[in-house]
């Protein structure tokens, strides 16, 4: 087993000045596998419950700890990990508990599913008519409120519901329907 802060050092480059615990492990699990390449003993030491990351995989490990599966040998590889992440390596003393902490292989990163990036926004999809023909629509809307108000029967408070369903915003559609219902004449026949 060669020290190799080197790679700690190439991979901590990548990243930002500040990482989360689950960077960290992403940064963890990248260098046991870029020294698995070439000894495949390395690897991480899963953490199932503390302080640690969670891979895109599933898999909880301990956030900077690198796990060398011949020796039992545990790695601490970043110093405040989590804030700083200072590329270090310091041998630490083995946990101990196999069971609860066991060596996991990592992972190849490029496996790992990247958020697809963002394409083109598409052109938005006309929904309905224009401003200006909706504009228009409401105004022959309003001239026939006003015919049905000096030519019907209907009462000058039920003009006024109308008037104020119109002004209320009441869709297009449905104060045609709405009217024609009324009066019995607007609109002609409804699909």
């Amino acid at each position: 087993m060669q020290p190799r802060p080197d790679v700690v050092a190439a991979v901590r480059a990548k990243f930002g000045a500040l990482l989360t615990d689950d960077e960290c492990g992403l940064l963890t699990n990248e260098v046991a596998y870029r020294l698995a390449q070439t000894d495949p003993a390395w690897g991480v030491s899963a953490k199932p419950q503390g302080k640690g990351s969670m891979l895109p995989n599933g898999a909880r490990i301990a956030h900077d700890i690198l796990h060398y599966r011949t020796t039992n040998t545990l790695i601490d590889i970043l110093q405040a990990a989590g804030a700083e992440s200072r590329p270090q390596w310091a041998e630490v003393p083995y946990h101990g508990d196999p069971s609860g902490r066991p060596w996991l292989p990592a992972v190849d990163p490029a496996t790992f599913a990247q958020a697809p990036a963002p394409g083109p926004t598409p052109p938005p999809v006309p929904v309905g008519p224009t401003l200006a023909q909706a504009l228009e629509r409401l105004d022959a809307l309003q001239a026939r409120v006003d015919l049905l108000a000096h030519n019907s029967t209907l009462t000058a408070e039920g003009v006024q519901r109308l008037e104020a369903a119109l002004a209320a915003g009441i869709p297009l559609r449905l104060r045609a329907k709405l009217i024609g219902d009324v009066a019995g004449t607007v609109g002609g026949p409804q699909r």
